[in-house]
């Protein structure tokens, strides 16, 4: 990872002047508050408080996260850096070892953009569709709609699919079908996530500031695994300019 891209990375925080139709995509989560079940929404609140506190995350509007993934497939370990904005479904990712360099985002306004070693290209739609549907259910997303108690989210009790016997917290969206899954230990530790699109084992948290996120994470197999270098959690929403493809 070049010094350059690190210095001018957390810059992207700055926030920036919304159109109409972003303010609305951007606004403030429903007062409503959380639905489902009350046994399960206060183990997700508890689980909340132990990743920093709900006043924490109450607060964190954007996070700029660096992982060293190791994939098996792969001779070279790659550096990620990931800017992801916590209030709408947007992602900006750079991905760069001494053989490779890519950059990939999305938004909800689309679309789903990629360069990989310089060459530009615009994924299909289904690409975007993917991403738009796990998008609200990452860790960190679930993490501030717990905290602010977004009415978007029912959480419930349910199977966590392909683990038997094991009882997880269901995120539910508005379809009222689950989206997404944490699997929390008697310390109310996420210790496993899965949206409908894959699943992580999570290794213990881990301070940044006052946030504590899982410190690693691997998938089922163990084939694919990140290691978390560095977290900065802003007050502030990323520069929606940063998500769109370079003109």
């Amino acid at each position: 990872m070049t010094t350059r891209r690190l210095r001018w990375l957390p810059a992207l925080f700055l926030g920036a002047l919304l159109t109409r139709g972003e303010a609305r995509a951007l606004q403030s989560p429903s007062s409503g508050g959380l639905r489902g079940d009350s046994a399960a929404i206060q183990d997700a609140r508890a689980m909340v408080e132990a990743m920093g506190g709900l006043a924490v995350w109450r607060e964190v509007r954007s996070l700029h996260f660096v992982h060293e993934w190791d994939h098996f497939q792969r001779i070279d370990r790659y550096l990620e850096n990931e800017i992801l904005d916590l209030t709408a479904p947007r992602s900006y990712v750079t991905m760069e070892s001494e053989l490779y360099e890519r950059v990939r985002a999305y938004s909800e306004i689309g679309p789903y953009w990629n360069r990989v070693d310089g060459r530009f290209e615009v994924a299909g739609e289904d690409a975007l569709a993917a991403a738009l549907e796990r998008a609200p259910f990452s860790l960190y997303r679930i993490a501030r709609a717990v905290a602010v108690g977004d009415s978007f989210y029912a959480v419930r009790y349910g199977p966590l699919p392909d683990v038997p016997g094991a009882t997880a917290l269901e995120f539910h969206g508005p379809d009222d079908r689950p989206h997404g899954w944490i699997l929390l230990n008697r310390r109310h530790e996420p210790m496993i996530w899965a949206t409908t699109q894959y699943a992580y084992s999570l290794g213990p948290l881990e301070r940044y500031g006052n946030v504590l996120v899982p410190r690693w994470g691997a998938t089922g197999s163990g084939r694919v695994r990140y290691e978390m270098r560095s977290l900065i959690a802003s007050r502030t929403r990323p520069d929606s300019t940063l998500f769109l493809p370079p003109s």
